[in-house]
């Protein structure tokens, strides 16, 4: 989806924001292409914001959605806290810039905010995940339920997209798309490997040839992009299921995800989960956390996993400090 919900930063030359605004009033948001988003109540979602995590990210131009997936750079230019609700009904956050965001604020170079949000199946928002600095954005409004790793409409429709294009059914698996790639790049590169022995003239254009190989290269790209979207989404859900599951703390999601970012990882850590008790209360509460950069000593159910995945407890904050 190509949605828009934005809000000026309200800054002069000179001017970084301590606070800034991350949603109008309720219940209704309207996108700048029509479409229509429910705030219900703003202090759940302030309150579920707060919970996901203690420091929020503010990327550029939404690096963390569009770029970070395929291997891109997406640095924090800030971190926004303290998600609060307003009388009104607005939903605002207090804000701390990085030296990179002061520049890039206080020059100017920014005017609004794009906060990235999860909804329900109604387009009801839950939470504000995180946030983006841009100019004319197109926010990726993430309509998620971490329950349910299915891939959403958009990605289905690419993967058929790309499925004809190499010239496979519908029902085909992305390994039979993987090896269709590979198989077209290995023919590729053949050919274009034995310029003396073969002209490849004679047989077809070099501009014809070029056309295949980007065509070839593009496809694997979006293929490596939409594994990784269907590995973060069934990480995230595993760990989701842990943490109501009562065998890891809300506290420690990301760090989790972290370690479910490759196949291996999670299928480590389903197979721990499969032998774990419940360590924690129906009562238990989230921990408010610490801002990026502290050395928190480790819990007692942190020390219980880095053991049992074979990490130290230096390792295991080392890895904590990483995924901030």
């Amino acid at each position: 989806m190509d949605d828009s919900i934005f809000l000026p930063l309200d800054n002069k030359q000179g001017e970084t924001p301590k606070r800034i605004q991350l949603l109008p009033p309720g219940p209704s948001i309207k996108g700048r292409d029509g479409r229509l988003y429910v705030l219900k109540n703003a202090e759940d979602v302030a309150k579920h914001s707060n919970e996901y995590l203690p420091n929020h990210s503010i990327d550029e131009n939404h690096a963390v959605d569009l770029l970070a997936p395929v291997g891109g750079s997406s640095p924090a230019f800030g971190w926004f806290t303290n998600v609060q609700a307003e009388k009104d009904g607005s939903i605002w956050a207090d804000v701390e810039w990085t030296e990179k965001g002061k520049t890039a604020v206080s020059g100017l170079e920014y005017r609004y905010i794009s906060p990235v949000l999860f909804l329900d199946e109604e387009g009801v928002i839950n939470l504000i995940a995180r946030a983006s600095l841009s100019n004319s954005p197109n926010l990726d409004i993430k309509s998620l339920n971490n329950q349910e790793p299915a891939r959403p409409a958009k990605e289905k429709n690419n993967m058929k997209s790309i499925l004809a294009f190499l010239g496979l059914p519908e029902t085909a698996t992305e390994a039979e798309a993987l090896a269709a790639v590979s198989a077209m790049k290995t023919s590729l590169n053949a050919a274009q490997a034995k310029p003396s022995a073969v002209d490849l003239a004679v047989y077809a254009p070099r501009t014809d040839l070029a056309v295949m190989q980007a065509r070839a290269e593009t496809a694997e790209k979006e293929l490596a992009a939409l594994n990784s979207a269907k590995l973060k989404a069934e990480g995230e859900a595993a760990v989701d299921q842990a943490v109501k599951d009562g065998k890891i703390a809300p506290a420690s999601k990301a760090e989790y995800v972290a370690l479910c970012s490759t196949q291996a990882g999670l299928d480590h850590f389903k197979k721990i989960m499969a032998s774990s008790p419940a360590i924690i209360g129906d009562t238990t509460h989230a921990p408010t956390g610490s801002p990026p950069g502290s050395q928190a000593s480790l819990n007692s159910e942190e020390i219980t996993m880095a053991k049992s995945m074979g990490y130290s407890e230096e390792e295991w904050k080392k890895l904590k400090e990483a995924t901030k």
